[in-house]
């Protein structure tokens, strides 16, 4: 009979580098818990497997055993699937998908609906969840890896939030200089007015006025004013910078934006 080792390097021939602990325990049904457990501990400690979460393995390929891990896009379909999780790539790492690449982010985000999941630290990787309340699966892409595929966010969700989590994720003018690049893959002209309901108000306010006063992205700018507009929107007036202090700042009654904020794009 197999040993747990060499049906788990058996996988990666047939092109899979995912499994489960119940797919171990029907493959060796006869075996018992303990001694599955003692063998995949095993295969962990040897930094040829990783379990980013429980019950979830990940075999890693001979490029990455010095690492001791794997990118997420490698495996992080399979691991939602395995939870139960919807999800998508999100912020700064779906830019990155889109082209707006010049800062390589330190970290990978994950948006995911609720409950939250626990931001996970490895050696060379971290990947941070976010959550909102409902994922909008009209405006995620499904992208393919050399593993199979992974949901990334379009061009358009991707500008909202890079604005919406702005506090969490950087900065305003850090999303601004993304923002820089990413503004010509987007096309809000393609969007129905549904967009807007979901997504933050204000954030399609912010985004706006960036790309109308900061990136001179008049087109993309008009686009996103069309979509307010189109859903019946009542703007109010919102700090360009969540939190901070406005009083006696400068208003943009175009965009109903209060100017707390100085952005000043980065060097690309």
């Amino acid at each position: 009979m197999a040993s747990i080792a060499s049906w788990i390097y058996d996988k990666p021939l047939r092109g899979h580098y995912t499994f489960t602990h119940d797919e171990v325990v029907r493959a060796f049904p006869d075996m018992s818990a303990g001694s599955i457990a003692r063998a995949l501990t095993r295969e962990v400690s040897k930094g040829k497997v990783m379990s980013p979460l429980r019950g979830f393995y990940v075999i890693v390929p001979d490029e990455y055993m010095l690492r001791g891990a794997v990118p997420q896009p490698f495996y992080l379909d399979d691991m939602m699937r395995h939870a139960g999780r919807k999800y998508y790539v999100a912020l700064m790492s779906a830019a990155s998908y889109h082209g707006a690449s010049h800062q390589v982010p330190l970290r990978f985000s994950v948006m995911i609906e609720p409950p939250s999941m626990r931001d996970k630290k490895g050696e060379k990787y971290l990947t941070h969840y976010f959550c909102k309340s409902s994922i909008p699966d009209a405006y995620v892409e499904r992208r393919q890896t050399r593993t199979g595929y992974i949901n990334v966010s379009c061009p358009e969700l991707t500008a909202v939030d890079l604005i919406t989590y702005q506090a969490k994720s950087g900065s305003i003018t850090r999303a601004a200089t993304v923002l820089a690049e990413l503004a010509e893959k987007t096309d809000f002209s393609r969007l129905t007015p549904e967009f807007v309901e979901q997504v933050p108000v204000s954030s399609m306010q912010r985004l706006g006025y960036i790309l109308d006063e900061v990136l001179d992205e008049t087109v993309a700018a008009e686009q996103v004013m069309g979509l307010l507009k189109g859903s019946g929107a009542v703007l109010q007036y919102v700090p360009l910078k969540a939190g901070k202090e406005s009083t006696g700042c400068e208003r943009n009654a175009k965009w109903k934006i209060i100017v707390n904020e100085t952005i000043e794009i980065d060097e690309l």
